[in-house]
């Protein structure tokens, strides 16, 4: 972990627990490749997981966040966001993997507005059985709801991060992709 990233977490764990009270159950390996793939509701998700799950992560983000202000877009790309913009977000996850790093995806592809679990893109699959590597399926619960709600414990947040997903048996073909995807998703529902 690097200091920015250690300095950040060693703040930002305390103030999230203080302020929301989160409760976290599941752990993230510290070390080794793998790619993090969590349900998304909230503008909120990307930095609780960062700060929850205790070693630096990279994120895949959606080209329109880093069009948001020059400010945001600066703070995304000081904690990892990678755009995924042309390929060159992509090429470059798929490098920091082969380096054992961890990159967060959130596989609905946007934010369920409703709170239901989306439909999964298969990406993840397809990079999970490219670059075998395992997934760790992650389920983030109120974040959605009004930040009062949580600082006064109408809702609790919850972070319930699950057993890794190892894409042993699957080809690398799209319906592999698909079926591995699948699996995913019905994973992160288990976690509900």
């Amino acid at each position: 972990m690097g200091v920015k990233w250690f300095l950040s977490w060693i703040l930002m764990f305390p103030l999230l627990k203080l302020l929301t009270g989160v409760v976290v159950s599941g752990s993230v390996p510290k070390k080794g490749p793998l790619i993090i793939a969590s349900n998304h509701t909230s503008f909120l998700d990307p930095p609780v997981l960062g700060t929850v799950v205790c070693r630096e992560v990279y994120f895949l983000a959606k080209p329109g966040l880093f069009k948001v202000s020059k400010f945001f877009t600066w703070l995304i790309k000081t904690y990892n966001a990678l755009s995924l913009e042309g390929t060159e977000g992509l090429r470059r996850a798929i490098r920091l993997i082969k380096q054992g790093k961890a990159v967060v995806i959130f596989p609905e592809g946007t934010r369920s507005k409703k709170g239901v679990l989306l439909p999964f893109q298969s990406g993840v699959g397809y990079l999970a059985i490219n670059l075998n590597v395992p997934v760790i399926p992650v389920y983030i619960k109120n974040s959605n709801k009004n930040i009062f709600s949580l600082v006064f414990r109408l809702n609790k947040l919850t972070v319930k991060i699950g057993k890794p997903i190892y894409p042993y048996g699957y080809k690398k073909s799209r319906q592999d992709f698909e079926r591995f995807t699948v699996r995913l998703r019905n994973a992160v529902e288990e976690l509900i």
